[in-house]
C-alpha cells in the first residue's frame, strides 16, 4: 500500500423530507401497505403529466446553500433512460446537464474540507422484496424525491469517507431535510475507489460500489477494495470499471456489471416538464431557514459551554440532544455538571427506552432539577439516579418524587451515628484492616451505612464520620 494513493468519491441519495411525491400527490408515508401510495403518474402510464413539487426544491435549495453550492437559477429536468423491475417507467426523471446546485464545500469540524461536485433532484425507485424463491415489487417509493449529492473524488481513506458521510449525515438533519434514515432506505451511499501511483496525478480507473446499508458498512466496503486493488495493481493486472455489491456476510465485494456511462442512459429533455426557475425569493427564504449549522454551533458550544470536545462531539451529534442541553443550561448553567449527567445516567436510561429520546418525557427544566439538586448534596448519587429514572418517561414532579420514595439525602450527623456505630460493630474485619494501613477498607463500610440507611446516606459524610470512630 506504501506505493498507492487512496482516491474516493461518494454519491448520496437522500429522501426529501415531504409529505407528497416529487412529481404527483401521492403520499411518501413509509411502510404503508404495498402499492397503495401510487397512480397512473408515478407508474409512467402513458398520457399522464408529471407536476413539480414546489417542496422539494425548496429543501433541495436549502441543501445546496448548506453545502455553499452555487444555485443554477434556471434548471430542467431529463430522462434517464434505462431497464430495471422497480422502475415502471423504464426511466427515471432526473438533473444531468443542469443540476440546481454545483461546486460546494463541506467542511469537517477538524478543518478538511471536501469538495460537492453538484447537488440534483430526481424521483427515487421502487423496491424489490426477495423471498421465498421469488420477487416481488413495491412501488411506493417510486417518484418520492430524492437528491443525489456528489462529492469530488477528495478523500484519501476510508476513514475520511466515514467520516464525510456521519458530518453530511448531521448537516442534513439540523436543516430539516431529511430523517436521514439508513433502515428505511431514506439514505444511500454509493462509493467510486480508485487507487493510483503516489505522486502521479491522473486518476486510477474507478469501481463503483453499491448495497452498503450503513456508514460502517460503507468504511469495510471500501477497506476490502483497497487491499482487493492494491494487490491486483502490484501483481500487474489491470483494474476493470464496473460496479461491485457489497455482501455483508462475505465481507466481500463481489461483481454487479461494468459501468455504465452517461451516453448509456441516453439522456434527453423530460418533455412533459418546462425549464425552471429559482427566484430570489426562494433562496433568500431557505438560506434563512438553513440557521446554525453543526460545525457553527460545535465552534459557539466550545466558547460558551467550555467543555471536552469529545463531549460537545456526542451532544451536537443529536439535535434532539444537542437542543435539551441548551435548554438545561437556561435553568441551572453548571454545563459540566448537565453533560456529565446527560452523556452519563441520561443516555444510559435513554438506551433502555423502545423508541428512545421519541420516548423521553422529562423537561429539560426537570433534569436541571435533578442535577442542581445533585450538585447540593440534596441528593446523593444513587438517590439522584433513582429519581431521574422515575421522571425520565414521566415528567413526573421532581420534589414528589423525593417525597414519596424518600430519596432526599441524609447528612445530619444525628441521623447518621446510629448507622455508622452499626456499622463499625457489626464489621470488625474491615475496621481491623483500615487500622493496618489498608485504605479501601473504609469504603466496605461506607457501603454498609449506605446500605442501612436505605442508600440515603451523604457518602463523604458518613465516610468521615467512620474514620473518626475507627480511629479514636
Amino acid at each position: 500500500m506504501s506505493n498507492f494513493e487512496i482516491v474516493i468519491g461518494l454519491e448520496v441519495h437522500t429522501q426529501l423530507k415531504t409529505e407528497s411525491k416529487i412529481f404527483c400527490s401521492c403520499s411518501t408515508k413509509f411502510q404503508s401497505p404495498p402499492n397503495s401510495n401510487i397512480c397512473p403518474v408515478c407508474c409512467g402510464y402513458p398520457g399522464v403529466l408529471p407536476v413539480f413539487n414546489k417542496r422539494a426544491l425548496e429543501l433541495a435549495v436549502r441543501v445546496s446553500l448548506a453545502l455553499e453550492c452555487k444555485i443554477n437559477q434556471s434548471i430542467y429536468f431529463e430522462r434517464k433512460n434505462y431497464f430495471y423491475p422497480d422502475l415502471p417507467k423504464d426511466y427515471q426523471i432526473s438533473q444531468y446537464k443542469m443540476p440546481l446546485g454545483e461546486r460546494g464545500i463541506l467542511e469537517f469540524p477538524s478543518g478538511k474540507k471536501i469538495n460537492i461536485n453538484r447537488v440534483h433532484l430526481e424521483e427515487d425507485a421502487g423496491k424489490l422484496i426477495h423471498k421465498n424463491d421469488c420477487s416481488w415489487v413495491d412501488f411506493n417509493r417510486a417518484g418520492t424525491p430524492l437528491l443525489e449529492i456528489v462529492s469530488e473524488p477528495d478523500m484519501r481513506s476510508s476513514q475520511e469517507a466515514f467520516d464525510y458521510l456521519t458530518y453530511l449525515k448531521l448537516i442534513l438533519q439540523y436543516i430539516g431535510v431529511s430523517n436521514c434514515d439508513m433502515e428505511k432506505g431514506s439514505l444511500r451511499c454509493d462509493a467510486n475507489i480508485s487507487l493510483r501511483k503516489k505522486g502521479d496525478p491522473k486518476l486510477g480507473t474507478k469501481v463503483e460500489l453499491k448495497n452498503m446499508n450503513s456508514f460502517k458498512g460503507v468504511r469495510a466496503a471500501l477497506e476490502f477494495e483497497v487491499k482487493r486493488q492494491a494487490n491486483a495493481l502490484e501483481n500487474g493486472e489491470k483494474i476493470t470499471q464496473e460496479t461491485r455489491l457489497w455482501d455483508v456476510e462475505k465481507l466481500k465485494t463481489m461483481v454487479m456489471r461494468t459501468k455504465e456511462q452517461a451516453h448509456d442512459y441516453r439522456y434527453f429533455p423530460e418533455p412533459d416538464l418546462l425549464d425552471f426557475s429559482v427566484s430570489n425569493e426562494l433562496i433568500e427564504k431557505e438560506k434563512a431557514l438553513v440557521g446554525e449549522l453543526p460545525i457553527e454551533r460545535r465552534k459557539r458550544f466550545l466558547e460558551e459551554y467550555k467543555i471536552d470536545q469529545k463531549e460537545i462531539d456526542v451532544i451536537l451529534n443529536s439535535i434532539w440532544l444537542a437542543d435539551f442541553f441548551e435548554q438545561a443550561n437556561k435553568f441551572y448553567s453548571k454545563p459540566k455538571e448537565l453533560s456529565n449527567w446527560l452523556l452519563g445516567p441520561f443516555l444510559e436510561q435513554v438506551n433502555t427506552l423502545e423508541k428512545g429520546f421519541d420516548s423521553v418525557k422529562i423537561s429539560a427544566k426537570k433534569f436541571a432539577q435533578i442535577v442542581k439538586y445533585f450538585c447540593e448534596k440534596k441528593l446523593n448519587n444513587l438517590s439522584a439516579k433513582k429519581a431521574l429514572c422515575l421522571s425520565i418517561a414521566t415528567d413526573q414532579d421532581i420534589d414528589s418524587i423525593i417525597e414519596k420514595e424518600g430519596l432526599a439525602q441524609v447528612s445530619g450527623e444525628d441521623q447518621l451515628s446510629l448507622f455508622v456505630k452499626e456499622a463499625v460493630k457489626e464489621n470488625p474485619k474491615p475496621v481491623k484492616e483500615y487500622l493496618e494501613g489498608k485504605d479501601q477498607a473504609i469504603m466496605f463500610l461506607v457501603g454498609q451505612v449506605m446500605k442501612k440507611s436505605r442508600g440515603k446516606a451523604n457518602p463523604q459524610v458518613a465516610r468521615e464520620m467512620l474514620k473518626r470512630r475507627i480511629e479514636k
